[in-house]
């Protein structure tokens, strides 16, 4: 699932919204991809009440508050590393004494036109020769982290704003579907490599979370009697977004799908081979003609039939290319590479629904329990299971195609004496036209051996000749049902692939279940509303102070080693100033 949303409602207290596409990271490793398009927030619409008489401004021109803001794109641990320790890292801070707006880091970029607002980029090289680096294996510089913006604004009429993530330069609008102050392109999903974190219980396990962004904005004055006051109940507006979060995972019994499965198809043209051999092919045959002539021998005796065949080889490129190829369910919800052995699942699509894991409320949580682990091995079961029959339809399709040329000999006897011999030649066709009944008419030869005393073996002849002309083909087709397509060779390939497919689909399902134990996911976290179940220590808020984050990641018995937050934004607290 992969949402777009955009722009921003205001008036609406504490609304998640649907508004676009985000991203970010922790073991973490960022590139690129998307578009992104310049959104306007007016910056001069702060308004509340009426004026009154005498007042010093109204809420959108006085002076009478301080006010601070916030905006981080990365904020937490990893591998029992602070990101605070992290230069580069620290986010955007402005805070406005009432008088005049400073940021924190200074070198931070005033928003043209205006006084009270700041961007700052996340560096590029942030987290490069960093222990979250070395201890993750990330690239340095991390590719496409500084197309992320933090974007904050602190009035001194009682109004404050934050937002990070993919949002506007100018405006701090959450951004999607152009380009925003000159970036064509928003950075690609960031990997939070929970092998490299938990490598005993998730190796080859990484979480990969789209473009995000989020934004937070209070308005803390309210008119009193004329007069800007402090809103008791200040007008609250965060809004988050999150354009994909995906579960990817090497798992081994994928790849044995492809490198087993491989043996068993590279298997075939020796195990057709050996059917033209006693016990296989040739026997069915020598047994179908035996068939045909005991019936008609009257006075006759008949040697036991004695069957060659040869076929030719098979071509089982079609066959083998399925082997490594990529299985997708039909909303892209479970994705499984044969060759590279990997399986990924969109989580935001899997848990929360067709808006992904945009629109949802305060500190939801992103539930991998043993329903839906369920509901991700069923779709697991079916994929491999169309696969299977897949690849035994090109099989079958590979084999239709073989040549087949046999020739059966028989040798009659009259009174224990040697009488008369015939061969039946059936072919060259290929297997699928015998199946289809289109095969080449067989070849009958019948010779009578010494003297035909009385015409005795002659008269019996003719009947077995005729009845071999017109039955040897339907044998042949019976012999290859019974010994190729439906018993035999190709079956036996089906139970073969069903013994692969049965650990696979256990196997992905382990690894849901290993997350969903280990590893806690929230989006549109608020630390100032109801949380489910035990509070993380670090999801907290000061007085006045309204945060959001897109997503937080953490391990939920060590926080430590991770206690990842992205696209983290807050608005005040807003005050009185002082005089």
């Amino acid at each position: 699932m992969r949402a777009i949303l955009k722009g921003a409602t205001r008036g609406v207290v504490d609304r998640p919204r649907r508004s676009l596409l985000v991203a970010a990271v922790a073991a973490i490793s960022v590139a690129a991809a998307s578009t992104i398009t310049s959104a306007a927030w007016t910056d001069d619409e702060w308004v509340s009440s009426a004026v009154g008489v005498a007042s010093p401004g109204d809420c959108a021109t006085n002076t009478l508050f301080t006010s601070q803001s916030r905006a981080r794109q990365l904020t937490g641990t990893v591998l029992n590393t602070s990101l605070d320790s992290i230069t580069g890292v620290e986010g955007l801070t402005v805070t406005n004494n009432g008088i005049k707006a400073s940021p924190v880091p200074v070198t931070a970029t005033p928003v043209p036109g205006t006084t009270d607002a700041f961007i700052s980029k996340l560096p590029v090289t942030a987290l490069g020769g960093t222990i979250v680096e070395a201890g993750l294996g990330l690239g340095a510089p991390v590719g496409g982290i500084g197309s992320y913006t933090q974007w904050a604004q602190s009035k001194n009429s009682g109004q404050a704003k934050g937002a990070s993530g993919l949002v506007s330069d100018q405006s701090g609008a959450m951004d999607v579907a152009g380009t925003a102050s000159g970036a064509a392109t928003a950075p690609k999903a960031a990997s939070i490599s929970l092998g490299a974190i938990v490598p005993t219980s998730l190796a080859g396990v990484t979480l990969d979370v789209g473009a995000v962004a989020s934004s937070a904005v209070v308005d803390s004055c309210a008119m009193i009697n004329g007069w800007p006051t402090p809103d008791p109940t200040p007008a609250v507006e965060r809004d988050y977004g999150i354009a994909s979060l995906d579960l990817n995972a090497e798992v081994p019994a994928i790849g044995s799908l492809s490198t087993q499965g491989g043996a068993l198809v590279g298997a075939v043209p020796d195990q057709l081979n050996a059917l033209t051999g006693t016990g296989g092919l040739a026997t069915a045959i020598s047994n179908g003609i035996s068939d045909i002539v005991k019936p008609l021998l009257g006075t006759l005796g008949m040697s036991t039939p004695v069957t060659t065949v040869t076929v030719s080889a098979p071509d089982l490129s079609p066959v083998r290319a399925l082997m490594t190829g990529t299985l997708t369910d039909p909303d892209g919800t479970v994705t499984m590479d044969l060759g590279t052995g990997t399986v990924m699942v969109d989580l935001a699509s899997l848990t929360g629904g067709t808006t992904g894991l945009n629109g949802k409320g305060p500190n939801h949580a992103v539930v991998l329990d043993a329903a839906m682990t369920a509901k991700v091995n069923g779709r697991v079961t079916a994929l491999l299971d169309a696969w299977k029959n897949r690849v035994l339809a090109a099989l079958t399709t590979a084999l239709r195609g073989v040549t087949v040329d046999a020739t059966t000999n028989v040798t009659l006897t009259l009174a224990g004496v040697n009488a008369a011999t015939v061969a039946v030649k059936t072919g060259p066709s290929t297997l699928g036209q015998f199946l289809d009944g289109t095969a080449a008419p067989p070849v009958v030869t019948a010779k009578v051996l010494g003297l035909d005393v009385g015409g005795v073996v002659g008269a019996l002849l003719g009947p077995i000749t005729t009845a071999l002309t017109s039955g040897a083909n339907s044998v042949m087709k019976d012999a290859l049902n019974a010994t190729v397509f439906n018993a035999g060779l190709i079956p036996a390939l089906g139970t073969n692939l069903q013994a692969l497919i049965t650990p696979a689909v256990n196997a992905v399902g382990s690894v849901l279940a290993g997350v969903g134990t280990l590893v806690a996911i929230h989006v549109n976290v608020q630390p100032d509303q109801p949380w489910p179940g035990t509070r993380p220590a670090d999801v907290t808020a000061a007085a006045g102070q309204y945060k959001v984050s897109a997503v937080r990641v953490g391990l939920i018995d060590n926080a430590g080693l991770l206690s990842l937050s992205l696209g983290n934004s807050s608005a005040g607290p807003v005050a009185l100033r002082v005089p």
